[in-house]
């Protein structure tokens, strides 16, 4: 059903290109949505709605998993070396940890996102025609979006995701 909403936004933000930012929004919140009922859905085909059901499949197959990464070993109790069991449960809680950071970063990015572009348009849609044309120099070097806010949402998002798809 992800499909429809997408096209359904994205459709909508081309007749009405003032409302692409509200449209985007949407549009990430049912992506984070999506991505949090695919875990869902997966732990429930797994083990049948059950958590330590799919944990206990997992640990049958343990050998082929790889290792739990060591940035979430706090989080691992037993450690991941002790079983099958504690291998397989500590795979499943990453998962879950890097599925989850995106399901929570991803809304925000895209609020922050909408807010820093409303502004940005609105500081030059009331600057004068001095302030522009700094502005241009400043454009020109190139430098200048590394340093602002939409770069470094960029980045928090592009981030976000890839530890999302290194999860799944």
């Amino acid at each position: 059903i992800f499909s429809p909403i997408y096209a359904l936004t994205s459709f909508l933000s081309l007749l009405w290109p003032p409302m692409e930012g509200y449209l985007s929004i949407i549009k990430d919140f049912y992506e984070a949505y999506v991505i949090y009922m695919f875990l869902s859905f997966l732990i429930a085909v797994l083990g049948r709605g059950d958590r330590n059901v799919a944990v206990n499949v997992l640990a049958r197959h343990a050998d082929q998993m790889k290792e739990p990464t060591r940035c979430f070993s706090r989080c691992y109790h037993p450690a991941p070396d002790e079983s099958p069991h504690a291998k397989a449960q500590a795979v499943l809680l990453e998962c879950q940890i890097l599925a989850m950071q995106f399901v929570f970063c991803r809304p925000v990015t895209s609020i922050a996102s909408f807010v820093v572009t409303t502004l940005n348009d609105a500081n030059h849609s009331t600057a004068d025609s001095s302030n522009d044309d700094m502005n241009a120099d400043d454009k020109r070097s190139g430098w200048s979006y590394f340093a602002s806010p939409l770069f470094w949402i960029a980045m928090v998002q592009n981030v976000s995701v890839f530890l999302a798809f290194r999860g799944m």
